[in-house]
């Protein structure tokens, strides 16, 4: 089973990973592409570059292949979400991420979508902590479920809550 949490910066997703994890050691945590991205020296968010996104791209596709059971906190999803809000004049790179990344969608066995504005974005020194820029990406992620028909879960409430809404959509 492959499990992708999606969802913009500092909505819960890592915590979300970590507890299915810590329930279901068998399920691997994929790392985070843009984590991934930072250490090697990009630069993120609004100053990204195309390189930082076509590394990005490479980077996630790498990744959602290298286990058969998994969950991730970033997802094709998330990366065409931020693509088209740093570079909606850039169609080329629109085009090609577009084409690269949608037919990936069809390997997720569920999606669980974390909504922004249940939490404060807290700053790990990663992360961007504009609430605007959030809801942006919240935005783009949903305008791409929509247009792209992908079928989703949405989950709300405390760490605990999700856990246990998430451990009921795993048992089914």
């Amino acid at each position: 089973m492959k499990i992708a949490i999606i969802g913009a910066q500092g909505v819960g997703k890592t915590t979300l990973a970590e507890q299915i994890n810590k329930d279901y050691p068998n399920f691997k945590i994929l790392p985070e592409a843009a984590r991934l991205a930072k250490e090697v020296g990009y630069d993120l968010d609004q100053t990204a570059t195309i390189d930082t996104e076509l590394w990005l791209i490479t980077k996630q596709i790498e990744l959602e292949g290298t286990e058969s059971k998994w969950v991730a906190d970033r997802s094709c999803i998330d990366l065409l979400a931020y693509i088209h809000h740093l570079f909606p004049e850039e169609s080329a790179l629109i085009e090609f991420a577009t084409k690269t990344l949608v037919p990936r969608f069809s390997n997720y066995d569920l999606v669980l979508y974390l909504p922004s504005g249940q939490f404060a974005i807290e700053d790990d020194g990663v992360r961007i902590t504009d609430m605007k820029f959030q809801q942006a990406i919240d935005q783009q992620i949903k305008d791409i479920l929509e247009k792209h028909k992908i079928p989703f879960i949405k989950i709300v409430g405390s760490p605990k809550e999700r856990l246990t809404k998430v451990k009921k959509l795993i048992k089914n």
